[in-house]
Order: C-alpha cells, then structure tokens, then sequence
C-alpha cells in the first residue's frame, strides 16, 4: 500500500507538472476555420502620397472584422530615404518583400503607397467604401494560433497543412499610435501618425512534422504604448500568404 501509495503520488506529481508547464502559454488568437485576409500597406514617411494611405489603414482598428476577417500590417520601405528625410520605421528588408510580392503581379511595380491583399495589388483602395475589401483566393484550410508566453515571446501552431511542402511562417510585432514629428522632405512639417506599423518580423520555415514555431520580439526602439503581433504562413517560395491570424498583445 505504501509503494502504490508512493507511485500514485509520483504519477499526479509529474501529472500536475505537465499541466502546469502547459499553462504557461496562453491562447491570444486563433484564425479558426475561416480564411483571414493579410492586408500590407508599402508606405515610407519620405513620400507625400503616403499619409492618406496611412490614415485609410489606421481607419481599419475601427473596423468589427479586425483580426478576425483580416490582419493590417504596414512596412515602410527605404527606397525614398534619399528625398531628404530618412523614414525610421524604415528598413532593406521591407523593401526587399515589396519587390517579391509585385513579381506575383500581371504588371510588377515596387511604389508607394501600394496595398496588398493577399498577395494581389489593390489600386482601388481610395475609392473603397469603409471597411470593404476584396475578395480572397481559394481558402488553403490552414488554421493558425498564437500563444502567448510573455509579452515578448509567443508560440505559433499550424493545423491543416495537407501539402508536403515547406512553409514559412511569419510573426511581426506592430506598434500602434505611432507619431513622427517630419522637419525635412516631401512631408517637411507634418506630424504623421502610424497604426499596424511593422517594428520587426521573423520567418521560420515549417513542414507537416514541425508543427510548430517560437517568435521572441526584440524591444523596439521607439517608444510604443500600445502594440499587437500579426502572423501569417506562405509556402516557400512563394510571399501568397494563405492564412492569416493577428491580435493586440
């Protein structure tokens, strides 16, 4: 009795700490079984067509379908650094997306400001009423969740993967109510203000029996208040993001 009595204690001592090591994580979002849109926005605090482009995507935070119908995230790129003002949000590799994502195009070309949708560019944007978007391509059946460990520090799970191939995944942590105070350039004396603003991503590849991935944000340079992380997975080779999944952290 003693030695079942030890073992029983044992086993719910080892149990208990599974349970609780499994707790740690906390289930932020998921993207469930719906397909969730990526919106990008390409824009640069050196070009004066940008900020309209930036307030009609800060407009998307208001909109009931953020997070759960689609992800907004925005990269400033570094090709207008040279104008007079070099953009801070901006970086090479933003750029170097921008200029993978357009080659998927009838007609590639890499400008500011350009939206994206799911991999497709969308011109119409201005014209768009209120929270519309366009349609999407055939849903991939892919699932996305993120769990989170600490505010710096998240888990992303992929379900759904029925495609031998590899995949990237994405995790970029976006600074919210962002103000630039711009004193030279094509902007000289606005006061920009940034929402969704990508501070910095990582990609890591998967596969059907690497199911999951972990995202540990480095503290951004600028001051934020307020932030969220955006994931979306692509197969490789290919920046056509299938599903996306995003929330504030």
């Amino acid at each position: 009795m003693k030695i079942f009595k030890g073992t029983s204690l044992l086993v719910l001592s080892i149990l208990f700490g599974q349970l609780s090591h499994a707790n740690d994580k906390t289930l932020l979002a998921a993207s469930g079984p719906s397909k969730v849109q990526l919106v990008e926005l390409y824009s640069s605090e050196s070009c004066s067509s940008c900020p309209p482009a930036d307030q009609w995507i800060s407009g998307l935070k208001d909109e009931s379908g953020l997070w759960k119908k689609f992800v907004p995230v925005v990269f400033h790129v570094d090709y207008w650094n040279h104008l007079g003002w070099k953009d801070g949000l901006s970086s090479q590799l933003m750029t170097k997306r921008q200029i993978n994502i357009s080659r998927l195009w009838p007609s590639p070309a890499v400008y500011t400001p350009a939206v994206v949708v799911d991999g497709k560019e969308w011109r119409d944007w201005r014209n768009a009423k209120q929270g519309f978007l366009p349609s999407s391509g055939k849903y991939q059946g892919i699932a996305l969740e993120i769990y989170k460990e600490s505010n710096s520090s998240f888990t992303v799970k992929v379900t759904g993967l029925k495609n031998p191939k590899k995949f990237v995944v994405h995790a970029a942590h976006l600074g919210m109510d962002l103000n630039s105070n711009v004193t030279a350039g094509e902007n000289s004396g606005l006061k920009l203000k940034h929402n969704f603003v990508v501070l910095s991503w990582e990609s890591k590849t998967i596969d059907r029996k690497n199911l999951e991935v972990q995202f540990q944000f480095k503290k951004p340079a600028q001051n934020v208040s307020r932030s969220a992380i955006a994931v979306w997975i692509e197969e490789e080779g290919n920046p056509t993001p299938l599903q996306a999944v995003g929330a504030y952290i």
